[in-house]
């Protein structure tokens, strides 16, 4: 399993190189063309090019550590220098080139004047001359020089190396000087502003609210303390909660008693718990209750003892029992109004309370930002001290270093002076320009096959449009009638003869149309030439020109007629009178006519039909000229009365889509397709077609070959419409009939 994978693999390799080989083959003139024009170009440019002159120079580029700290506390840098990092070294390498310093530079050696052009124009020059190369991982740089003096090169080289450190030393002293000048002005405006600060600590201390031991450098020491504030707003705050709990049960109590009376108000504030509750029951009620209880009691006792209801002593115990009753009730109404008044006393202490509450909170939050306040100066006090005292330490630093030697470059490889050019590369050119040209030419030989959308090759043909190529015709191939039916080309039309033969006996067809997607494919020349090599094995045939809109078979089979297949479809004619018989024997022609004002209209009609079936009758093979599918309705309407059609087609002329569309067009009118025919295929350039006419020439006389005849109107030999007819005539006298009537 795993060779066959292999294999297979292998063999998809070798078909893709034979397509790409295909394409060169196809191509080689565009792709010749490409590499052509490369080549020679490349080889002009480089022989007009100037020799020019290389000189390096190594060196190392110093970073400015340490030659400056702008760190100022957590205030932003009024200059910064970040001498550290791939980026500062890289931008170091870029400022080699830079204008300035190629300006620089140009100066230097007085370049403006040699050269009579301005310092930009000479720092263009230059740019273009000097290449820095920075060696990886290293903070070494190589400076290369090209130009066409070879001393002016080794100049500029140095020259390079020189200006860089000159103006970045200039530009470093100026940067140190500039920072030392501006921390200084910032060192006096943070001595304002200190003093302004210890100003606004020294105010709160004079307005006698806080003690001196506030003043502290760093703010830890607070003010005062809001202790007594916070807790007489919490005593406050707890006195509100409880009283409102308190109105708040009151309420619902006073609330429910309103809606109460006699047994059922005893009841519920006996239940509640309002009775035994001194806050709220007098002690007359209390009194009363409990001998009210008590007389319940002894009632009971005296009721087990034995005692009736009508007994004087029971009866003396009910009325003691309802005075008291009444007493209490009258007792009970006046609890539930002095609860009511007790309500509205403790409503009027809540307000009061509220009052106090909101009052002792202004206080707190107001000391509270006061004390907030003092500290908060307190603390930019403090920071701002920090702060003045960093900066005059870094401004006394930086005084110090601005003294310090400093190190921009050190030399290791000396400037050098060329002793060869070198550029051009002759050699070197002219290969870059072959390999160039190579791939060039590959590529538009490879494009112009990729957006060439037409069909290529017979196997893309059977492939796409799902149909079998029955015959593959060679370029410029001729009319069979004149060079002979020995040559060449002849053979390639009797191969197309053959598979039609095969597919006319399964097919069981008489009658075809020779079809193609558009004009010139060559299908009139195909018609004529498969005409003749049938007529020539003994079939009898007729050629039909069913193409009213531009006929050629009269002219190509040398035949003058002034009637033909419209005289016929539009008349009572027979198809004797219409019928021509040519040079060649078994061949016979119907020509198109006079051109009809609607050729679809007579083609569709029911006459049509009828020489359909009466040529299907009276010839062994019946071959329609057509017009283009893609272009008029004539060729749909004759595709779908005859038996098989045959598409002729040319390599790499119509769009695939335009094949695909004529297929559709002939199927959707119920026509039968055939095959195809390959024509004008150009053997010489497309290798894949000659083993179809590989042997022709071996079994070809050379000598038979007949010498090509003149076309032109006025050397025609042609046979007129009227003997013909009078050889028709004869033929149907000797008692031919069908087939052998012609």
């Amino acid at each position: 399993m795993v060779d066959n994978v292999v294999q297979s693999k292998q063999s998809e390799a070798v078909l893709h190189a034979q397509d790409y080989l295909q394409i060169l083959r196809t191509r080689w003139k565009q792709a010749f063309l490409v590499f052509f024009l490369i080549f020679v170009s490349c080889a002009l440019i480089t022989k007009m090019m100037t020799p020019r002159y290389t000189s390096t120079m190594r060196f190392e580029i110093k970073q400015p550590r340490d030659l400056i700290n702008l760190a100022v506390g957590g205030d932003a840098n009024p200059i910064q220098i970040d001498a550290t990092g791939y980026d500062y070294m890289t931008t170091q390498f870029q400022l080699l080139v830079s204008e300035q310093n190629l300006i620089a530079i140009a100066n230097k050696l007085d370049l403006p004047n040699e050269l009579e052009t301005s310092e930009k124009g000479v720092a263009s020059i230059l740019l273009n001359s000097i290449k820095v190369v920075p060696v990886l991982g290293t903070n070494l740089v190589d400076v290369i020089v090209t130009y066409p003096d070879p001393r002016l090169a080794q100049r500029i080289c140095e020259a390079v190396a020189v200006c860089y450190k000159e103006l970045r030393e200039e530009k470093e002293s100026a940067l140190i000087n500039e920072a030392i000048n501006k921390r200084f002005e910032v060192l006096r405006s943070r001595q304002d502003e200190l003093e302004r600060k210890a100003d606004v600590v020294r105010q709160y201390i004079r307005s006698g609210k806080y003690l001196n031991n506030i003043w502290s450098h760093d703010g830890r020491i607070a003010p005062v303390s809001t202790a007594a504030e916070e807790q007489a707003l919490n005593q406050l705050n707890n006195s509100r909660l409880s009283l409102q709990s308190e109105i708040s049960q009151m309420t619902v109590h006073v609330g429910k008693l309103q809606t109460l009376k006699d047994k059922d108000l005893l009841s519920y504030v006996t239940r509640t718990g309002l009775l035994s509750a001194e806050s709220y029951s007098s002690a007359r009620v209390r009194e009363l209750n409990e001998a009210y209880r008590n007389e319940e009691e002894l009632w009971g006792q005296k009721l087990i003892a034995g005692y009736g209801e009508a007994h004087p002593i029971m009866k003396s115990l009910a009325e003691q029992h309802k005075s008291t009753e009444t007493q209490l009730y009258a007792e009970l109404v006046g609890m539930r109004d002095a609860m009511h008044d007790q309500l509205e006393v403790k409503k009027a202490e809540l307000v009061e309370i509220e009052s106090r509450c909101t009052t002792a909170r202004n206080k707190l939050r107001e000391k509270t930002l006061e004390d907030q306040k003092v500290m908060v100066a307190l603390q930019e006090y403090s920071a701002e001290k920090s702060r003045y005292d960093k900066l005059e330490n870094d401004y006394i630093v930086d005084r110090m270093r601005l003294m310090a030697p400093r190190q921009t470059i050190e030399v290791y490889t000396e400037a050098s002076l060329p002793g060869a050019p070198s550029s051009p590369k002759y050699k070197v050119n002219l290969i870059i320009g072959a390999v160039v040209g190579l791939i060039a030419g590959f590529v538009v030989a490879v494009l112009f096959n990729y957006f060439d959308t037409s069909v290529k090759s017979l196997e893309e043909a059977e492939k796409h449009l799902g149909l079998p190529v029955l015959g593959v015709i060679p370029q410029d191939a001729g009319l069979l009638a004149l060079t002979g039916g020995d040559s060449p080309d002849a053979e390639a039309y009797r191969i197309l003869r053959t598979n039609v033969e095969l597919k006319k006996s399964l097919f069981k067809v008489r009658t075809f149309a020779v079809v193609s997607a558009n004009a010139g494919e060559g299908k009139t020349t195909t018609l004529c030439n498969l005409a003749y090599v049938f007529a020539s094995a003994g079939y009898s045939t007729l050629m039909v020109d069913a193409d009213m809109r531009r006929p050629r078979l009269d002219r190509y089979s040398e035949i003058e007629s002034e009637v033909g297949l419209s005289n016929y479809l539009t008349s009572d004619m027979s198809l004797k009178d219409v019928v021509v018989k040519t040079q060649t024997p078994n061949l016979y022609l119907l020509p198109a006519g006079p051109l009809p004002n609607d050729p679809s209209g007579v083609l569709g009609s029911y006459r049509m039909t009828q020489l359909l079936g009466e040529v299907s009758k009276r010839f062994d093979i019946v071959l329609f000229d057509s017009p283009p599918v893609l272009g008029v309705s004539d060729s749909s309407l004759l595709v779908s009365k005859v038996d098989a059609s045959l598409i002729v087609l040319q390599p790499r002329k119509m769009p695939l889509k335009a094949l695909l569309r004529t297929k559709s067009i002939i199927q959707n009118v119920g026509g039968q397709i055939m095959g195809l025919v390959m024509n004008n295929v150009d053997i010489s350039a497309d290798t894949q077609y000659q083993y179809y006419t590989t042997y022709y020439s071996y079994y070809t006389n050379d000598k038979s070959r007949k010498e090509p005849v003149d076309l032109r109107p006025e050397k025609r030999s042609t046979a007129t419409a009227d003997e013909v007819k009078s050889e028709l005539a004869a033929a149907t006298k000797e008692g031919n009939t069908d087939n052998e009537l012609y």
